[in-house]
């Protein structure tokens, strides 16, 4: 299976922006699953410090593993914290000189996108997901204008937070590691973070929810594991205890089945006793690239769905949890049109629709949650319209979202060609969902 026209072989790409590492992991055409792009040929070294450093008195610039090293040189000034800065949105002052946060960003994101010219070219990638650990409005706005700024190729450019992710890349597992709960245990030497997925397969399509939980018990403050021996095991320790009790807590609410143990928080081995707890009964798996991985298979399923994820709807924070519609006369008939489908990120929610509107000047919109609970009609009434003969009134419906629980509507009076022409009336609305 090709994405695109040409018989050359074609990429998806999941780009893991995180504060203080990112990650790149791309999809063949013709590959099942993901790769994850190593920094060192041979070696699997995935992350890429999301640093810059700009060179003392010289306009050069040097990012990632690359910028590390010159800043612990004393080679250069360091620029981090890149995500804070641009969503604060207020210019960065990098030496005596001010910089567009969002411009600093982007150069990180654009020089660590050249990694990939040993695997591939990036006119042969036909669309990128990038994930991050929240999803609010100002990191939505900040990734689309560092997206647009970095005037890619592809226009198939999306965003989804780690939670998505993490379900994108179960879509990918053997059945049999989704019969009950899951986990992703991510950690490294900060707060941890565990993710616990649910699906339930009583409903069509299955609905899988992501609770996110954050743990503060186990934060090293930045510093990591100590280097004197008697302070090293005392440590670890003290880790594993602190992990055996979330461990203890999380799986005694439900049964879990898989367990992920992500970060570089795990790679030292301190994970005695809760490992050998969470082994009791469930599947463990480590590593750090999984929601890179579920970026790039996010980004496959956006631009060609496969029959397998049409089986399920991902309801996370940043989802529509409703459905939204309308009846409207069709060849004399009666139709439901949708609107709004409920699984969609509520920054991506957009519908127009003309119609033809009859004499009562009432729209009914029908709101039905997915999870839940009574379908409902919300009533726009169209005061002030103009009175026409029947089957003389069109209007353009548009809907979207400015939050995952607002819907906006606005509704606009076209007139009918040359006979009636259109007023220009507007009404707008905001419906909660």
């Amino acid at each position: 299976m090709l994405f695109g026209n040409s018989t050359a072989k074609h990429f998806v790409l999941g780009y893991d922006l995180g504060e203080e590492v990112s990650q790149i992991s791309f999809l063949a055409s013709d590959a099942d699953m993901p790769e994850t792009l190593s920094v060192l040929a041979g070696a699997e070294l995935y992350n890429i410090p999301t640093v810059l450093c700009k060179k003392k008195d010289v306009n050069q610039w040097f990012y990632g593993k690359e910028a590390v090293r010159n800043i612990k040189q004393d080679d250069g000034i360091a620029v981090k914290g890149l995500i804070s800065a641009a969503k604060d949105g207020k210019p960065v002052v990098v030496g005596e000189t001010e910089y567009d946060p969002v411009a600093l960003l982007t150069l990180f994101v654009k020089r660590s996108l050249s990694l990939l010219s040993m695997e591939m070219s990036l006119d042969y990638v036909d669309a990128i997901m990038f994930t991050t650990r929240s999803l609010d409005s100002r990191m939505v706005r900040v990734l689309g204008a560092v997206s647009q700024a970095l005037e890619l190729r592809t226009k198939n450019v999306f965003y989804q937070s780690h939670e998505e992710s993490f379900y994108n890349y179960m879509l990918y597992q053997p059945d049999e590691l989704t019969r009950h709960g899951v986990l992703a245990c991510d950690y490294d030497f900060g707060e941890l973070s565990v993710y616990g997925m649910d699906l339930n397969y009583r409903t069509k399509p299955v609905v899988a929810t992501i609770n996110v939980k954050r743990y503060s018990d186990m934060d090293l403050h930045g510093e990591g594991l100590p280097k004197d021996a008697a302070l090293f095991h005392k440590t670890c320790e003290k880790l594993d205890d602190e992990f055996l009790k979330v461990c203890e807590k999380v799986c005694s609410d439900k049964v879990i089945s898989t367990v992920f143990l992500l970060g570089d928080g795990f790679r030292e081995k301190w994970t005695k006793r809760s490992l050998e707890f969470l082994c009791r009964t469930r599947r463990v798996f480590q590593g750090n690239n999984l929601f890179s991985k579920g970026a790039s298979i996010a980004a496959r399923e956006r631009i060609r769905p496969t029959d397998g994820a049409q089986r399920f709807v991902f309801l996370g924070d940043d989802k529509l949890k409703t459905n939204i519609g309308m009846k409207v006369l069709k060849c004399g008939t009666e139709v439901y049109v949708a609107l709004l489908d409920a699984g969609v990120n509520w920054f991506e929610a957009k519908k127009s629709l003309d119609i033809i509107m009859d004499q009562s000047g009432i729209l009914n919109i029908e709101v039905t949650p997915v999870t839940g609970g009574k379908p409902r009609i919300v009533q726009l009434c169209l005061e002030g319209l103009k009175e026409r003969p029947r089957g003389t009134t069109r209007l353009r419906i548009f809907m979207n979202m400015s939050s995952v629980n607002e819907v906006y509507v606005k509704v606009t009076d076209l007139g009918f060609g040359e006979l009636f022409p259109a007023t220009g009336q507007i009404w707008e609305q905001t419906i909660g969902v």
